[in-house]
């Protein structure tokens, strides 16, 4: 009878053992690979605006009441032709795509010797002609690579609003034919004088050298985060001159490395000279900011553990209680580690890949399964484990938010961009249009998501604040 009880204590202990399994499975590695994350390149385009009014006031302060004079009869070849050309009234400007038009009003006069014998007689009366005229140019406007703004400016004709008549006696005769042959000639001259107004009183790359130095200092940004924007300078490119709305924009396109840094202010950047302008290669103006962003482990085990802790699943007449939950990385995998209790007792692992859901702002976890020495292990044992239905809960419940977070970071960077004041009069100008994540991997610590914020940034000088250009 003692032999009898005693095998039925082994019997009843080894169907327990059986019924109850004890898994020891090894633990996928626990390992991270190394990730530089490259921020992806902005374009920010700096710029320098002045209205067209202005620059007709400064032109019309610039420009001198004579605007031509040839004294004497000897000068050009011994023409034996005086002229004498003065304002008559404002300069106006307007911006036509790449170019300024201008229209000047002046009086001019043209006094013509008399010859005999091809010599002249100064004792005879000149003929002098008079009339009123609308000298039209036009300026072309680029930026060289020096930063210095070119211009060459031609004449674009004429028109008269009193023709030029030779006066003898007390009659005018008129000759507007002899006028318009000896005019041209007169009017290139007073177009280098436009060229020089402009390379005396324009000067872009000062504004360009502040707003190259400022690009390299980390903004604040405000709010409730401990965060800043850290901008890198990397080229720069002209960008053509623009007109429109009675506004002359200067400009250039930075290609730029922009970061927005958690926790830490990124270190200084040392500022580098500003490079010459370079050809335009930047087609486009897209503004990117790059927020590496941290999701720990401890949140995803929070919210793992809250949604399927002490959940209990039934498999036919076998069942499974989780009792915990824990993740780490191995190699670009999530593992995740759970302890389970019941048919199974001790340990199971399933890897998968993290990714970040753009509908609803979550990371997840997708192509999770039994990692393979836990699957080894329980292939001949546990067959009933591998229906998936421990994959599709775990998928569904790790759907880890932080929306909350990313809505709150974009819009205290929209505050920052948003017609923000900066020093010599610049500010930030930009808007923000789209969110999407551009890497996902795994730290020692947590889950790192490059996310990206497009839109559009210039950093401009304000037209109250800036001298001559």
């Amino acid at each position: 009878m003692p032999f009898l009880k005693r095998n039925l204590v082994w019997i009843i202990c080894l169907f327990g053992l059986y019924q109850c399994q004890i898994l020891k499975p090894l633990m996928p590695e626990e390992n991270y690979p190394l990730v530089v994350s490259t921020p992806q390149m902005s374009v920010i385009n700096l710029f320098a605006e002045v209205k067209t009014s202005k620059l007709e006031s400064l032109v019309n302060q610039k420009v001198e009441s004579i605007l031509y004079q040839d004294t004497s009869f000897l000068d050009h070849g011994n023409d034996n032709l005086k002229l004498f050309a003065i304002r008559d009234g404002a300069i106006k400007l307007n911006f036509d795509q790449d170019q300024l038009s201008w229209e000047l009003p002046a009086n001019v006069t043209f006094q013509k010797g008399v010859k005999v014998f091809g010599y002249n007689l100064p004792m005879v009366d000149s003929w002098q002609y008079t009339g009123q005229i609308k000298l039209r140019y036009k300026t072309k406007l680029t930026l060289g690579q020096d930063w210095s703004i070119k211009t060459q400016t031609t004449s674009d004709g004429f028109s008269w609003t009193k023709k030029p008549a030779v006066k003898i006696g007390t009659l005018d005769v008129p000759i507007t034919l002899v006028a318009n042959l000896i005019l041209p000639s007169y009017l290139q001259s007073f177009s280098s004088q436009i060229d020089t107004l402009f390379a005396s009183n324009f000067n872009f790359r000062s504004s360009a050298e502040k707003g190259w130095s400022m690009l390299s200092t980390s903004f604040k940004i405000p709010g409730n985060y401990n965060a800043w924007l850290s901008i890198v300078p990397n080229s720069i490119s002209v960008l053509p001159i623009q007109g429109s709305g009675g506004q002359i924009r200067v400009g250039a396109a930075i290609a730029s490395e922009v970061v927005c840094a958690m926790d830490t202010p990124p270190d200084p950047v040392e500022v580098s000279r500003l490079p010459d302008m370079q050809p335009l290669k930047l087609v486009s103006d897209t503004f990117k900011i790059n927020l590496l962003t941290d999701i720990p482990y401890p949140t995803i085990n929070r919210e793992l553990n809250a949604q399927l802790k002490d959940s209990v699943f039934v498999f036919g007449s076998r069942k499974l209680k989780f009792e915990n939950f824990r993740v780490y990385g191995t190699y670009q995998r999530m593992a995740v580690e759970m302890k389970v209790a019941g048919s199974i007792n001790g340990m199971l692992y399933l890897t998968g890949v993290p990714y970040f859901n753009a509908a609803d702002t979550t990371l997840r976890i997708k192509d999770l399964k039994f990692d393979l020495k836990t699957h080894n292990l329980m292939v001949n044992s546990s067959k009933w484990l591998f229906n998936g239905k421990i994959e599709r809960s775990i998928t569904h419940s790790l759907a880890i938010p932080f929306r909350s977070n990313v809505l709150d970071m974009e819009s205290q960077i929209k505050k920052l961009i948003t017609h923000y004041p900066l020093a010599f009069g610049f500010e930030l100008q930009g808007r923000l249009t789209k969110l999407r994540v551009s890497d996902l991997y795994l730290t020692p610590k947590s889950v790192k998501a490059n996310l990206i914020f497009s839109g559009n940034l210039n950093l401009g000088i304000s037209e109250s604040s800036q001298g001559p250009l």
